[in-house]
Formats: structure tokens, C-alpha cells, sequence
């Protein structure tokens, strides 16, 4: 059955890519069966309910009507671009089947409209209708049913009917709906007597009534012989097909059907294989496309054949070995590396052939042009995409793909123009098994997209089972070894930490903070992050206390300046001594002080030149802290940063040097500048580890009473009212804001019974207005006093302690966020050279990225390098993987490996590693090692079945001996010598 299929239009070779389940699109919504009732809501969040309260009552939710309730706009779903398919050529508008079934079909179709009498054409296939009852059978035949049997009867080589029905009354040059005259259906179906026939005839050879020529459909049916009689009678091998914006030559025809002879022929014939149609599509092209390996070999067998001819359609371009690699084609990607290809070639979106055979999800074709044509594993397309990028699929194949561009080289944490790197595309398909490929490798889930999405926050909401690989990564880096000293045999912890820092030099915390961040802060709890906070702390904490003394100073000197020269008016005194001075403390002339400080006022000069400098500094502190920000606008509103620039700018404010003495309103904007001074030191000191349970828990009880002040305010107002009315003349209730302060107060418990008993006017109060005051009193006293501030007490208690069970935690959080905060400050980039080299050998736990384990003696009371809680629970971790390890031949150890269907067992996430000593621990970075072992292991006792039947086959050889000798005699002496080397072999 000759088949050919014939793309109507735009008839370029088409990229047929195998389909993917779902682009790189990150879409958060659930699809939901819906019944012909339910009204569907045109935006926000949908809550589905049902509508029948008695069903619902019932418990039967079975074939209900809902509607969906509007409840706000759901969130927006992250997208990463979708570059694949955005500029792919345009597919083809139509396609028409040119092959036995569809002109059968056709033929048939317009004999049943026309007249539907499909038995005349069932007698000529059944041979019922012969050259001596056709004209018979035809003669009240209308034109119609005469022309369709005609071509029909050259359809199915039926020569010896042609002329009588010509004789009936058929039209020579009748074509059907396609175009397809007699003479085209003979040369399709290889008849060789109809084609002669119809020559004879006098049928044109290069008619074309709409499309195709005869020797086109000889070349789509594969007869090779009737398109040599087309040709020595005078068809055109030149003669292009007739669609619009479909101009293919005869040799694609042929390529299309892969008619190898009809290829040969038309070659031989002086068709260049290097011409192109209209589309830019020659017919390398189409065979490589299609993956007729046979006819693309021919094709470039010739001298003249260019592998690498580019196909160009409006400023498209794209080379055989892209439309191979694309569709897969495993034996065309060989055949044309063979004959010279160019691996490198980029077509038009700047794609490789590994872009488009990783995309195609081909493992064949990927390790052919990585073995075979050296492609380059980190070629970049026109949005800097690899080909790790684009293997990125639902595909089966696609985590065998990952693995072979790894060992190939392929750079894990490449970003494209937005970003993106292949672990975020893998978790926004929701692909956890090709996550996991890449944590296994170390793929870094801190890096960001320009949008500021890290890839832990995509694998969170997407994957979050594979957050497991990145616990397996932290307990393999565990590792427990014995001293090389043969006299030491002391067991020694060694902790690897290039887990953590191989991808964030010189900012070492980055890695952690992410975590934190992302909301996965128990992840410090582990032993290797707690070690490691442990350590850099110790390396960078000397920063924090140097900017924790300056501040210190700097709030110091402040102070000292507001009291002398603000608080107590000694500078205003000791400019102009004829001046009534205010009897202050401090400044009386009595006072020592007082007197030094009005003799000489150079020393609150000089307070104010020290305090100056100070700020100045401070001021090129704060400045160069912005580029540790992302934007001004974070920087602006951190609550720390808005404190510090109201401190500095009110250092310049209270000052005497404009008009050479201090008013009484610079008093109250030093008051607050040295309130928030202290306060800004205070919590300061609150971030340093030692402290910082007691500022939390102070915050924490600070944020409740909040609440409860809001919650209960109303109430407080009111009692403040009521006081103020029924105590008139008391000067605590004079009005209601000093009434309100009174009530704050008295919450506290400092009651003033005074109020009940003694009158300021000394008039005794009405009866019934003094048993209202005692009523309201006495209510203030219990709602108030004992119920509200018991009430905050044992919230604030309760909070304290879950605070103190929290508190190993948040204090590794506040170590990570601090020295975050400090790392961004040293290494912005900003320093000099020299400084900054100074910095990263006194504050980085490796300075240049290469001292990055730590071997300690856990059970050697004597060591003092790491605390011993951390030290331990490290020797527990490295214990139990060292102890599985050691079980490794039992079948039903719990190990940890890729299976053969590509997916993470993480049966026990402990129980994979590697000792570095050479024991038998089944390391991380030899999963596959360690399942050879495994079946190695299982088929033992196979193997040794198996030795000793080649065994006993050897010994029954040699008690035959006398039987080979004797057939030896009788075969001859090339036989002999085969036969021995057999023997031998065995």
C-alpha cells in the first residue's frame, strides 16, 4: 500500500515536536466537574457550596448543585516565558491525503453524490465489468458515472476497460475533486499498460489541472517504472507542484513518500539536491524531517549535497540537524554528523540541535551529539537558555536526559535572560523527580529570578517532598573517619560544608538566610548548619560589637550634650554670666561640675565637636549600608534605619551654632533623640545570640499588650469618662486626657483611695454621688486592674514559655539574619581592593573558597572547637549512616537511591553515605556504585550456579576428548582449526 501524505499551504517541513503536557507555566488552578446548573463566577477566589441545606445535612455531596462564592481575587500564578514555542514557523492551514485510501475514498464520495450508484465501480475492483459487457453495462450511464469509472479503472490498473469506456462516452482529460486525471491515478498506482495507453492517447505528460503533474504522483506512489515512461516521453522534472505558498520540486515529492528509486532516479536525472523550494525547504531538509534515513543518505551521497544548507523562511533558519534533533530522528542526527553537520549551528532562536533533540526529549539524540559531534552541553539560544533548560519536560525520558547533560558538563545553575534556571522550570512543572535530579547534583535553590522568586520558594509550593534530597545532601556531608595515625586510632567528625558554601562566596550566609526566609528555618537545627553558624559566628561577631561600641559612643556623647547644654542650660549660663541662670542641680554654683562647666564652655564646645565628628561618620555608615539593599525602598522602611537618620538629623538640629545659644523646644527634640538613641541601642544589643530570648520575649509581650489595650480601649475610655465626671475637682481627672494617663496608671495597680474619702473643696459629696464613685471604683478595680492585668500576665507568661521552648531556634535565626546583615555591609563591592582582601581573610570561614571541612574528635573531652550538644548530634547522624552503610549486601537494607523509574526512595534519608576512609558506606555521590553492589550482591549465588556448570561442562568436554579426535579425522583441516578455537573459547 503505497501511502504519501501532502501538507496543504505553507508545505515547509514542519516541526513536529512531541508534545508536552504543560509549558513552564506555574498555574495554580484546579479544574472541577461541573453540572449544567452551577454558575461559574467571572473573577476572584471561588468557594464551593452546596445549595440544598437538607442534602447537606444529609452528608450526601453524590450528583448536588453548587455555586461558586466570590471571596476575594486569588493570587496571581508565577509564569516563567514560555520561549519554546513563542517563534516556531506557522503551522500548515490544510492537509490533504494523497495515498490509495483517500482517492478510493474520493472517487466514491463523487459517485454517491452524484448519482450514488457505487455498485459500478465495486463490479470494475471485483472484475464483474471486462472489456466485453462494458459497454454494455455503461450504456444509459450518465457523463458523470462514465468519467468517475474511468479514472477508476486506471486507479486500479484495469488497461483493458479504457477503451470501451472511452467508446461509452468517458472524457479523456476528466479530473476528479483533487485534480487527478487518468493519467495521474495510473502513474500513482505504478500501471504501466494505462499510462502507455493514455500516452497513445494523446494525453498531455505535463498536464496539471491543479496541483500535481503525473510524474508528481508517480513520485508520491513510488512507481518508479511508470515515472521512467513519464520521463523518456517528455515530462518535466522541473515542474514545481501548484499551491499557494506550496511550490514543492519533484524530488520532494519522492523524499515526502520515501520513494527511494523515484530519489535515485530523479537524481540521476540532473535534480540538484541542494535546491530549495519557495519556503527555503530542500529536500535534505524534508528527509530529515520526516526521517527517511534511506533517502536523506542518497541525497547526501552526492557530490554536491550540503549538510548544513540553511532553510530560510522569512529570516527563519534551521539546518537539517536541527529538524533531526527536533523530531528526534536518531539515525538521521548520525548519518548527517557523519557527513560533516555542524553541531554548533544556532538557528534562528539561537538553538543548538541538543535545544531541540533535549526539547524533543530524545536520549539517543543527546548522547550522539554529545559523543559523537562534541556538542557543547552550555550552549546558550538567543534568551540564554541550555540545553538543561530545555529538557525541562513531563516527558519519561527527561530525567535521563538531566543525568547524561551533567556528566556531560552542563552548568546546573545557568539563569536565562529572566532568571530562570532548569530548577525552577523542573519545580514549576511540579516535576519532582527531575528536582530532585538536580539537588542530587547540587543544584543551588538560593538562586533568584529578575522577579526575585528563589527556586526554594517554587519547589515550597510545588514539590515540597523534594525538600528531602536537601536534608540527604546535609546528613551526607556527616561523616565519621579514623585518625591516619596508626598510635591515634581516635574516631574523628569530619563536616563537609561545600553544601553550603559552593554557591554563595563571598556572602557565606546567603545559602541559610534563603531558608529562613522562605520560612524553612528548622533546617539550622541541623548539626553541619549549626556548626557552621557556630563558626562564623566566631568570625564575624568581632564586626558587630565594634559597630555596637561606636553606637554606644556615639548615643554616649549625645546624651552627655542634651543634659549640659539642653536639659540644665549650662551653656546658655556660662555664655552670659550677668543672666539669671536657673537654679538647676547641675549647673548651681556649688555644684563642682556645674562650676567647671560655667567657667569653661569649651567642654560642651567640645562635646558638641566629638559629637559632630561621630555623626559624620555615622552618616558615611548609613550611606554606604544602602547598598546592602535591594531598593530604597526597603531601605527606607526598616523601622531601624528611619530611627538612626531622626537621630543623626536631630544632632544637627539641637545645635548652638546658629545663633550661639539652645532654646527650650531643642529640649524636647533631644529628649526623644536620646530616647530613641537608647532604645535603638537596646534592641542592638537584643540581636547579639546571648541576649536575644529577653528582647524577644520583651517584644513579645510588647506586641500582645497591644492587642489587649486595642481590644479593651473602649472600656478604659469609658471608666476615663466616668472618673472625670464624678471627681470633678480632682486635678488627676481635671481633663480627659490627663484623666486617661490617671487610668493607665491605676491599671497598674497605684489605686488613689484618697478620691474616695477626702474632697479637694473640702465639701462632702452628695449620698448618692459618692456611692456612684465607690460603685465605679470599685468596677474599675475588678474589669480593670485584676481581670485585665491578670489576663496580660498570663498571656505574657504563656508566650515566655513558648518562647523558652523556641529558643535554640530563634537564636540560630537571629545569628543568620545578623551576620546577613553584616555580610552585606562588607562585601557590597564598594571597598577597595585591599580592604576588602583583608575582610575576606578575617570574616569568611573560607577565604578563598577552598578550606571547607572541619574535623573534630567528638569524643575527646578536650575539644573545645565546636559546642558539645552540636558535636554530638553530628556523631549520631554520621553513627546511624555509618551503621546502615555497614548493611549494605542485606536486601532489605533501607537505602536511599534513584530507582529505575527515575524517582527519590527516601525510605530512610539517613541512609546513604560516603566514608572517606574507604569503608563500605554507601557514599551520595556514588548512588549508582552502590546499587551495582546491591545487585552484585542479590545475584551471587547466580553467579556461582553458573560457574559451576561451566565447570562440569569443561570436565565433559575433556572425557570426550577421544570423540573430538575422531571427528577431527574426519573433518577437514580449515573445519579442524574452527573447531579448536571453539574448544578453546569454552
Amino acid at each position: 500500500m503505497k501511502n504519501f501524505v501532502f501538507k496543504e499551504g505553507s508545505c515547509k517541513p514542519k516541526l513536529r515536536r512531541i508534545v508536552r503536557a504543560t509549558s513552564y507555566v506555574d498555574n495554580d488552578v484546579t479544574s472541577t466537574p461541573m453540572t449544567s446548573r452551577r454558575k461559574t463566577m467571572s473573577t476572584g477566589g471561588n468557594v464551593r457550596w452546596r445549595n440544598d441545606p437538607e442534602a447537606m445535612a444529609g452528608g450526601s455531596f453524590a450528583g448536588a448543585d453548587f455555586e461558586y462564592m466570590q471571596v476575594g481575587p486569588s493570587p496571581p500564578a508565577e509564569r516563567a516565558p514560555n520561549l519554546y514555542d513563542s517563534f516556531e514557523e506557522p503551522s500548515t492551514d490544510t492537509t490533504t491525503f494523497i495515498c490509495n485510501e483517500s482517492i478510493r475514498n474520493a472517487l466514491m464520495e463523487q459517485l454517491r453524490t452524484s448519482s450514488g450508484r457505487i455498485i459500478l465501480l465495486e463490479d470494475i475492483e471485483s472484475r464483474i465489468t471486462n472489456a466485453s459487457n462494458v459497454s454494455e453495462v455503461y450504456g444509459g450511464s450518465s457523463n458523470v458515472e462514465k468519467n468517475i469509472s474511468f479514472l477508476w479503472a486506471a486507479y486500479l490498473n484495469r488497461a483493458e476497460l479504457l477503451d470501451g469506456l472511452i467508446d461509452s462516452g468517458a472524457e479523456l482529460m476528466y479530473y476528479d475533486s483533487n485534480g487527478l486525471t487518468a493519467l495521474h491515478l495510473s502513474a500513482f498506482s505504478g500501471c504501466v499498460s494505462c499510462v502507455n495507453f493514455l500516452l497513445q492517447k494523446g494525453v498531455e505528460v505535463n498536464v496539471q489541472p491543479k496541483c500535481f503533474t503525473p510524474l508528481h504522483c508517480a513520485a508520491l506512489g513510488n512507481s518508479v517504472e511508470t515515472a521512467k515512461i513519464l520521463i523518456n516521453n517528455g515530462a518535466n522534472i522541473n515542474i514545481p507542484t501548484n499551491k499557494q505558498n506550496c511550490e514543492e520540486s519533484l524530488l520532494h515529492c519522492a523524499v515526502r513518500s520515501n520513494a527511494l528509486e523515484c530519489v535515485k532516479l530523479f537524481i540521476a536525472e540532473g535534480m540538484d539536491v541542494n535546491m530549495s523550494d519557495k519556503n527555503g525547504s530542500n529536500s535534505i531538509h524534508l528527509a530529515a524531517d520526516l526521517g527517511h534515513t534511506q533517502c536523506l543518505q542518497v541525497l547526501l551521497n552526492c557530490p554536491q549535497a550540503d549538510p548544513n544548507i540553511r532553510m530560510q523562511l522569512r529570516d527563519k533558519e534551521t539546518t537539517a540537524l536541527h529538524l533531526a534533533a527536533d523530531e528526534g530522528n536518531l539515525e538521521c542526527v548520525t548519518l548527517l554528523l557523519s557527513k560533516g553537520a555542524d553541531v554548533k549551528a544556532k538557528n534562528h532562536r539561537g538553538f543548538t540541535p541538543l535545544h531541540l533533540a533535549a526539547r524533543a526529549a530524545s536520549v539517543e539524540c543527546v548522547e550522539v551529539l554529545l559523543r559523537i559531534g562534541n556538542a557543547d552541553a552550555n550552549a546558550q539560544d538567543a534568551d540564554d537558555r541550555t540545553p538543561l533548560h530545555a529538557s525541562i519536560s513531563k516527558s519519561d525520558s527527561a530525567f535521563d536526559i538531566l543525568e547524561i547533560l551533567i556528566c556531560w558538563g552542563a552548568n546546573l545553575n545557568h539563569q536565562d535572560v529572566y532568571g530562570f534556571t532548569a530548577l525552577h522550570l523542573a519545580a514549576l512543572d511540579g516535576l519532582a523527580h527531575c528536582v530532585e535530579m538536580l539537588l542530587f547534583h547540587g543544584a543551588d535553590v538560593t538562586t533568584k529570578t529578575k522577579k526575585g522568586t528563589s527556586a526554594l520558594n517554587v519547589i515550597m509550593r510545588k514539590t515540597p517532598a523534594s525538600l528531602a534530597m536537601i536534608n540527604l545532601r546535609l546528613d551526607t556531608a556527616i561523616t565519621l573517619t579514623h585518625s591516619q595515625d596508626s598510635s591515634n586510632r581516635e574516631v574523628e567528625l569530619e563536616l563537609d560544608f561545600r553544601s553550603i558554601l559552593q554557591h554563595c562566596h563571598p556572602r557565606e550566609i546567603s545559602y541559610l538566610n534563603t531558608f529562613v526566609d522562605e520560612g524553612q528555618k528548622e533546617i539550622l537545627q541541623h548539626p553541619l548548619c549549626s556548626a557552621f553558624l557556630y563558626i562564623k559566628w566566631g568570625k564575624i561577631r568581632k564586626y558587630y560589637i565594634a559597630r555596637l561600641l561606636f553606637c554606644f559612643t556615639f548615643v554616649l556623647f549625645l546624651t552627655l550634650y542634651v543634659l549640659t547644654a539642653l536639659a540644665h542650660n549650662c551653656y546658655n549660663g556660662s555664655k552670659d554670666m550677668k543672666e539669671t541662670i536657673q537654679e538647676q542641680e547641675l549647673c548651681q554654683k556649688q555644684s563642682i561640675l556645674g562650676d567647671m562647666l560655667r567657667n569653661n564652655p569649651f567642654v560642651m564646645e567640645m562635646q558638641w565637636m566629638v559629637l559632630v565628628a561621630i555623626t559624620i561618620v555615622e552618616i558615611c555608615r548609613k550611606i554606604y549600608g544602602m547598598t546592602g539593599y535591594t531598593s530604597l525602598r526597603r531601605y527606607v522602611t526598616q523601622a531601624e534605619n528611619a530611627i538612626e537618620w531622626f537621630i543623626i538629623v536631630s544632632v544637627f538640629v539641637i545645635s548652638y551654632i546658629y545663633t550661639k545659644r539652645t532654646y527650650t523646644w531643642q529640649n524636647h527634640v533631644g529628649a526623644f533623640a536620646v530616647l530613641l538613641g537608647w532604645t535603638n541601642l537596646m534592641l542592638m544589643i537584643g540581636q547579639l545570640p546571648v541576649f536575644g530570648a529577653y528582647v524577644a520575649m520583651y517584644r513579645k509581650v510588647q506586641v500582645e499588650f497591644a492587642k489587649l489595650f486595642m481590644a479593651y480601649s473602649c472600656m478604659l475610655i469609658g471608666f476615663t469618662i466616668s472618673f472625670c465626671v464624678i471627681f470633678p475637682s480632682s486635678s488627676s481627672f481635671a481633663n480627659p486626657f490627663m484623666g486617661f494617663i490617671t487610668v493607665l496608671v491605676m491599671m497598674t495597680g497605684e489605686q488613689d483611695l484618697e478620691l474616695l474619702i477626702n474632697d479637694p473643696d473640702g465639701k462632702d459629696p452628695p449620698f448618692l454621688l459618692e456611692i456612684s464613685a465607690q460603685i465605679t471604683f470599685v468596677l474599675f478595680l475588678l474589669f480593670v486592674t485584676v481581670i485585665l492585668m491578670n489576663l496580660l500576665i498570663g498571656i505574657a507568661v504563656h508566650d515566655i514559655q513558648g518562647l523558652k521552648k523556641t529558643a535554640g531556634l530563634s537564636k540560630l535565626v537571629r545569628q543568620t539574619k545578623l551576620i546577613s546583615y553584616i555580610e552585606s555591609a562588607l562585601f557590597n563591592g564598594w571597598l577597595p581592593n585591599w580592604l576588602r582582601s583583608l575582610l575576606h581573610y578575617t570574616a569568611l570561614v573560607s577565604p578563598q573558597a577552598y578550606r571547607v571541612v572541619l574535623s573534630v574528635k567528638p569524643l575527646n573531652p578536650g575539644e573545645k572547637r565546636l559546642p558539645r550538644d552540636i558535636m554530638m548530634a553530628a556523631y549520631e547522624v554520621a553513627k546511624q549512616r555509618k551503621h546502615i552503610g555497614h548493611t549494605i549486601s542485606n536486601r532489605n537494607s533501607n537505602l536511599v537511591f534513584f530507582n529505575s523509574k527515575n524517582k527519590l526512595d527516601t525510605t530512610n534519608t539517613s541512609a546513604i553515605t560516603m566514608d572517606r576512609s574507604g569503608d563500605s558506606d554507601c557514599g551520595f555521590e556514588s548512588a549508582s556504585i552502590c546499587t551495582l553492589t546491591t545487585k552484585i550482591d542479590e545475584n551471587a549465588e547466580k553467579i556461582d550456579l553458573l560457574k559451576n556448570e561451566i565447570c562440569d561442562l569443561k570436565e565433559t568436554l575433556q572425557q570426550n576428548q577421544h570423540v573430538l579426535e575422531q571427528l577431527l579425522d574426519i573433518l577437514t583441516a580449515k573445519q579442524q582449526q574452527k573447531l579448536r578455537v571453539a574448544v578453546d573459547n569454552i
